[in-house]
């Protein structure tokens, strides 16, 4: 595709994460390459300056926004888009931004940064554990449940603006959707056709380093402290290794019950240190025998892990969802049993006491970095999968207007 116009559309929520991070970075990419590219964004913050009758509104717009169409579709006719890349559309954004892409003839492209197609809430999850009764039961569980902001009122407007775009054909006008992996690709499939679902990974904007410097001399865990992170698994771990270090960064709901934890079994091999910036983080990374992932949930595609293959670091992850497929286990990393630290202590130690698995490791993180997030092999990716769905959306065309 020749320099495509590029429109990125983004429904940031109130607190900054990973999905801002992805639609900015992927932005400046195409714009590092020639690319002209534009922004549309809606901000969560929005919600809190409205009035009752704005948040009352609020629930149809999350349905078709018709404020969101008007917006994109001018600046699509004002600058002559070519393609449309969705990232989040809720709840400001909404389905309405695939009508104005293919009213003005744009190339639809979606990255899927979560399971909101399947699960209002997008996560998969209840009560703690991973959940798939809106899959396999039915959208009206998320009502039942509450599982959106634990009200069902919230609940049954998400789920049923998910029911009528599904009844009215909204995600077939979709040319192209990103996943991440082969986990999410399944788990797509079960309402989306495979042949329009393409993989790609996030462009992170991480550095290849190289790790003759590396001390090697902690295990580091970054990422919320709560349950669903795991925090609980790896402290427990780390319990019955009093003889291994472990650097915890970040905060979270779970950080006063982690820190009594450490308190309550004289733990003096943990430290926290609370949040870092990012040259920090890549510090700890660096210097880290591996960065543990202990997640108890499917996940997206977690930014930490690209960072921590940029440095050479491998993970030791849990086998569930992405992240039991993103780790390679014995090529980039090890794998452990998700809700067993009896299995986290065996691949820890066994990591440990064999610096040459190790080594062969570290080498498989930088070569899953080169070999799958170096920029120029994402952008070349991007280019590939929009170019194939154009093609995809000229033909759909040609077979409309001869029939």
């Amino acid at each position: 595709m020749e320099k495509a116009k590029i429109l990125i559309v983004h429904n940031q929520y109130k607190l900054a994460g990973g999905e801002d991070t992805v639609a900015q970075n992927e932005g400046e990419l195409l714009q590092s390459h020639g690319h002209e590219v534009h922004y549309y964004i809606r901000r969560n913050e929005e919600i809190g300056r409205m009035n009752l009758f704005g948040k009352i509104k609020l629930a149809l717009c999350t349905f078709f926004s018709w404020r969101s169409y008007r917006e994109i579709d001018r600046i699509i006719r004002q600058n002559q888009i070519d393609v449309v890349h969705v990232h989040n559309t809720v709840p400001l954004v909404s389905c309405a931004v695939y009508y104005a892409a293919k009213k003005n003839g744009c190339t639809l492209v979606q990255s899927i940064h979560n399971m909101r197609m399947l699960c209002p809430t997008g996560l998969m999850i209840r009560d703690g554990r991973v959940c798939e009764d809106c899959v396999k039961k039915g959208l009206h569980c998320a009502v039942k449940y509450g599982c959106y902001h634990g009200s069902k009122q919230e609940s049954a407007v998400l789920a049923g603006s998910i029911a009528f775009h599904r009844m009215i054909g909204t995600y077939r006008k979709v040319d192209a959707y990103l996943v991440t992996t082969e986990f999410n690709r399944k788990l797509l499939e079960q309402v989306v056709p495979a042949e329009k679902i393409y993989q790609k990974v996030f462009f992170s904007g991480s550095e290849l380093k190289n790790t003759e410097e590396k001390k090697r001399e902690h295990f580091v865990y970054v990422s919320r402290i709560e349950k669903l992170k795991g925090i609980h698994v790896i402290l427990e771990a780390f319990r019955r290794m009093p003889d291994k270090k472990l650097v915890v960064l970040g905060t979270g709901p779970d950080e006063e019950e982690a820190h009594q934890f450490v308190e309550n079994n004289q733990m003096q091999n943990v430290t926290f240190l609370g949040f870092q910036p990012k040259t920090e983080v890549e510090k700890w990374l660096y210097h880290a025998k591996a960065l543990v992932f202990p997640t108890q949930w499917y996940e997206g595609y977690p930014m930490t892990i690209i960072e921590s293959f940029a440095v050479g670091t491998p993970i030791v992850g849990s086998n569930i969802g992405n992240v039991g497929t993103i780790v390679k286990d014995g090529e980039n990393g090890l794998s452990f049993q998700y809700d067993d630290p009896a299995d986290l202590v065996k691949k820890i130690e066994y990591l440990d006491e064999n610096p040459d698995v190790a080594l062969r490791l570290e080498e498989g993180a930088r070569q899953n970095f080169i070999n799958e997030h170096m920029a120029q092999k994402v952008y070349e990716r991007t280019v590939e999968i929009y170019t194939c769905a154009a093609g995809r959306q000229k033909h759909a065309k040609v077979s409309a207007d001869t029939i």
